[in-house]
């Protein structure tokens, strides 16, 4: 796989990922969710922004062969570097940063995994990115705890020891592997955007999102993994009168202000892994 061909499928995940729809409390073809400073147009335009960058995480795993200390702090500066191109296009919107995060380090591990010759399956590039993040990660949230917090993931961690998205990428993003990842391969669903939801709604039943926490608290939080389990019962299968459902439930969303921002994080994740892994 080349650079080109990696930031090619960065970018059709992030695509996937914002065409979803209806998705409850996230911006979509037909609504902008719980959001009012952003639309589907903002993200196709992030989208289309930071693709190249994880195309460079790539070509970074691709040709270094720094330890994993070194190597995970030259893929965070291309990291940096996409966040800045995605406020700058978006005038100073946060559509990406989470995803820039997840997807780049996929990126990463993917082509340093091709770089040494091992072979790309699911469950060892996402070994491997555990790998990359433990010990650097381990490092900054200890920095974070011993400073006064700056972003409201900091703010998470410091006040209630939720790590969100460090945590997941230093235990090898288990959510992924646990859940995203079977949902999306289970099948069932009418037609691939249903697929997408479903698998979306599987995450949000699940995931400590901390878009929610940050929104709504661990009351919200609560609330929408029991309102997504609960709908996952009612209609395991997205039949045209669960697609009606899903769009009262955004309805929903809006009224309370919740986002599960996290779980698109991870549906886009998703997405990408699938492509680099399976063929």
């Amino acid at each position: 796989m080349t650079p080109a061909q990696a930031e090619a499928l960065a970018l059709e995940a992030l695509l996937s990922e914002i065409r979803a729809t209806p998705k409850p409390g996230l911006v979509d073809l037909r609504d902008s969710g719980a959001h009012r400073d952003m639309d589907a147009d903002t993200f196709f335009t992030s989208a289309r922004t930071i693709a190249p960058y994880l195309g460079r995480m790539y070509a970074e795993g691709a040709s270094s062969p720094a330890a994993p200390p070194a190597f995970f702090s030259a893929v965070r500066a291309i990291g940096r570097e996409a966040e800045a191109a995605m406020f700058a296009a978006t005038g100073g919107v946060n559509t990406h940063k989470g995803a820039i995060f997840t997807l780049g380090l996929l990126a990463a591990a993917a082509g340093q995994m091709q770089r040494s010759g091992d072979s790309v399956s699911p469950a060892a590039l996402l070994a491997r990115c555990g790998e990359l993040a433990a010990a650097p990660l381990t490092e900054e949230l200890a920095a974070i705890a011993a400073r006064p917090p700056r972003t409201h993931g900091e703010w998470l961690y410091v006040s209630r020891g939720v790590a969100g998205i460090r945590g997941e990428a230093m235990a090898g993003f288990p959510t992924l592997a646990a859940v995203a990842l079977p949902a999306l391969a289970e099948g069932g669903q009418p037609d691939r955007n249903r697929q997408l939801l479903y698998t979306l709604l599987r995450l949000m039943a699940v995931v400590e999102d901390s878009t929610l926490l940050h929104r709504g608290g661990p009351e919200g939080l609560q609330w929408v993994q029991r309102q997504a389990a609960a709908f996952l019962t009612a209609y395991p299968v997205l039949t045209e009168e669960a697609m009606a459902a899903l769009s009262a439930m955004n309805a929903a969303f809006i009224r309370r202000n919740l986002s599960p921002g996290g779980s698109a994080d991870l549906l886009a994740a998703a997405v990408f892994l699938r492509s680099l892994t399976i063929p």
